[in-house]
């Protein structure tokens, strides 16, 4: 079985090979930086990113990815969030969570 400190390998290891996100929004993919990341209160790693689309009146959020510091998708999740007032942006996150099982 892991240890605690296998576990927290890991999770830093999550931490460290993040680089950044790309979101399409209306078809338009744009890449956005990492705006935080956590280590939440359950154990779950958290990856936050701020999407602020640069278009007028509504948006719909259709695809959020990460990427890896060598530029290869990391993540990838297909959504339909639909924005109304745009100027305010949406911060969207990724939660990882590492569990050990025996099979």
């Amino acid at each position: 079985m892991l240890t605690q400190t296998a576990i927290n390998d890991f999770k830093d290891f999550l931490d460290s090979i993040i680089a950044y996100g790309k979101v399409t929004v209306n078809g338009t993919q744009t890449q956005v930086p990492i705006h935080r990341r956590e280590r939440l209160s359950d154990g779950r790693v958290a990856v936050y990113m701020n999407i602020t689309p640069q278009v007028s009146g509504t948006a719909t959020i259709q695809r959020v990815q990460l990427y890896n510091k060598n530029s290869e998708l990391w993540a990838d999740k297909a959504e339909n969030i639909k924005l109304s007032n745009v100027t305010e942006g949406a911060l969207y996150r990724f939660v990882f969570k590492f569990v050990e099982q025996e099979v």
